[in-house]
């Protein structure tokens, strides 16, 4: 029998005192005792958790070459403490070449055996419990470790550890940093990116990287630099301790830069809504191309106080797809119609068909049943992609990477999801029009939020009404359609024309404003 040996320990304070040469010492001797033929030996320094391992990825080349017969290990633990669809694609390289795991205790276990795989299976679930335990107690005894005083984990780079003292101590010739980043931030008013030029004009980082905003900020946020370990663990436990790092700048001094850094956030959210008075009413709905099909982004032009709104093909987009599309339409073209529409639509049913089409005979009725069986068909393909997916992952000579599965299989994932919601809709549309309650009355109670969209509110706020409204926009140069998939969980769609020209539409405004019935602004 040709038997490979596979070794692993969790860390190399194991690797190095005991664990690795107690494994190695034990399996040789007992492949021997067996008479087994020693192929080769594999060994990882890392968690069991993981399935890419360089250990372990060279023993499954080697069993998928069909040198072996027997995989040796202490125990299956050290094998595998996997998620079950990594643990399923390593019993399936195993199983598909016909090679055994065996431990010194004499147990063989042979995944074509029913019992075997089903025994296999519940030790491998009882390793994962068991990881978890061991990963719960690690961290009891690191937050023990702080209470007591004692540092642990990674510092930032300005400092470096002391294994005799439990401490952090500053790195020589780092001592200037945290002075210099506390001066320019709190006397000479910097920002963070100036203060990160003005480091790189002395130096680069201990790392040899440039200087940026985020790690001036997180020297700012930081108390380690007052001489504080503070840990946040995942049971929202923080625990803290005092001098466990050598002091760089004092409590008051980080007391005092907290209070300028919430000053300068409140200052900033203070512009941010005055910058607000000033979008594009559709903010906060996704907005596609009605020629091509790719998504349009609402670019401004002008400067703050009288800006100009154009819906175009950024250049990144044309960049990275390499297909070119001309549309670039100014907002008020739309706009000004859209706010018109939705007072108009909650005005009377007449007017709203201008809008809306709520007329339905059996041939609408019938092209809604081809399109949900359509897209029925679309989605038991998409299933059946699914399916071969796994079984694609699972097929030893594919090669299909976990992560590239995962990818693939989420994917899949977002598109039957999209079609299910659509099937969905249609199916209560049909069913509406069955019922006769696809009518003007239903959707009015749905929009009759849009009656506050008149002139008291701000522009962010009638923009908030018409993201809450509408799900997604597409337009093109004639037409602006708005789809809400909420009315009663049908999609509706209204279309609104596009003026021709922005001359006509500051013509329409000036006269509203004659007229006292200011719609938009």
């Amino acid at each position: 029998m040709r038997v490979a040996n596979y070794y692993r320990v969790s860390t190399k304070l194991q690797q190095d005192r005991f664990s690795l040469a107690a494994q190695k010492t034990e399996l040789k001797a007992y492949a021997a005792k067996q008479g087994w033929k020693l192929i080769n030996e594999y060994v990882d320094v890392e968690t069991g958790g993981k399935l890419d391992k360089a250990g372990l990825n060279d023993l499954l080349d080697t069993v998928e070459s069909g040198k072996v017969d027997i995989v040796l290990c202490m125990d299956q633990d050290r094998l595998s403490r996997l998620d079950t669809v990594s643990w399923e694609y390593l019993k399936s390289v195993l199983r598909d070449n016909s090679v055994k795991i065996a431990e010194p205790t004499g147990t063989i276990t042979d995944l074509d055996n029913e019992d075997d795989e089903f025994m296999s299976d519940l030790r491998n679930l009882m390793a994962q419990r068991e990881k978890k335990g061991v990963v719960k107690r690690m961290m009891y005894g690191k937050r023990q470790r702080l209470r007591e005083g004692k540092g642990w984990g990674v510092p930032p780079f300005e400092y470096e550890y002391n294994k005799n003292e439990a401490k952090y101590y500053i790195k020589k010739g780092w001592e200037w940093v945290i002075p210099l980043i506390d001066d320019l931030y709190v006397n000479e008013n910097y920002g963070m990116t100036l203060i990160a030029q003005e480091l790189n004009k002395i130096s680069k980082t201990p790392t040899g990287r440039d200087w940026h905003e985020n790690l001036v900020q997180t020297r700012l946020e930081s108390k380690a630099f007052h001489g504080v370990q503070e840990k946040h663990f995942s049971t929202g436990e923080v625990v803290s301790a005092d001098g466990v790092f050598e002091p760089m700048r004092t409590e008051r001094t980080y007391n005092k830069i907290q209070e300028i850094r919430n000053k300068r956030r409140e200052q900033f959210s203070i512009n941010t809504r005055i910058s607000q008075i000033n979008i594009n009413l559709l903010k906060h709905v996704p907005i596609t191309c009605g020629h091509c099909g790719r998504v349009l982004s609402v670019q401004q032009l002008g400067n703050k106080d009288a800006p100009r709104f154009y819906a175009a093909h950024g250049r990144a987009v044309e960049m990275r797809t390499g297909k070119k599309c001309n549309i670039s339409i100014n907002a008020k073209r739309y706009e000004y119609n859209l706010i018109k529409a939705l007072q108009e639509i909650l005005l009377s049913e007449e007017l709203s068909a201008k809008y809306i089409d709520f007329d339905t005979d059996d041939e609408e009725l019938q092209r809604l049943k081809s399109d949900t069986k359509r897209n029925k068909t679309s989605l038991d393909r998409l299933q059946e992609s699914k399916d071969r997916l796994l079984d694609l992952y699972l097929n030893s000579e594919a090669r299909l990477s976990k992560d590239e599965y995962v990818k693939k299989d989420r994917e899949i994932d977002s598109r039957i999801e999209a079609l299910t919601d659509l099937i969905d809709g249609l199916n209560r549309k049909i069913d509406a029009i069955d019922k006769n309650t696809w009518n003007y009355d239903a959707l009015y109670e749905y929009i009759e939020m849009a009656g506050q969209i008149g002139t008291h509110l701000t522009r962010h706020e009638q923009a908030q009404i018409i993201g809450d409204i509408f799900s997604k926009a597409v337009l093109t140069e004639s037409e602006l359609k708005l789809t809400t998939e909420i009315y009663n969980g049908i999609p509706v769609e209204i279309t609104v024309p596009i003026v021709e020209h922005t001359g006509t539409v500051n013509k329409w405004m000036r006269r509203d404003q004659r007229e006292g019935t200011v719609i938009y602004h």
